[in-house]
């Protein structure tokens, strides 16, 4: 349908809009990308972590305080 309307505007850049313009080759991650990769979550997954210990300590104080509030 895009392509109907394109030539019915007489486009010039039709060609780029059926995706004949631009092929663009297969990703195929190699060793290296993937060593990244997990480098990047293991570094995530203290980082998450280290938060959900955070937040369970500022729980913790939140319950004491509303205890001796209380």
């Amino acid at each position: 349908m895009v392509l109907r309307w394109a030539k019915q505007l007489e486009r010039k850049d039709q060609e780029q809009l059926d995706g004949r313009a631009l092929k663009q080759p297969t990703f195929v991650p190699t060793a290296s990308d993937y060593a990244a990769l997990a480098k990047e979550h293991e570094k995530l997954k203290k980082l998450y972590a280290e938060q959900a210990l955070e937040r369970e300590i500022l729980r913790d104080l939140l319950k004491k305080r509303t205890h001796t509030c209380g």
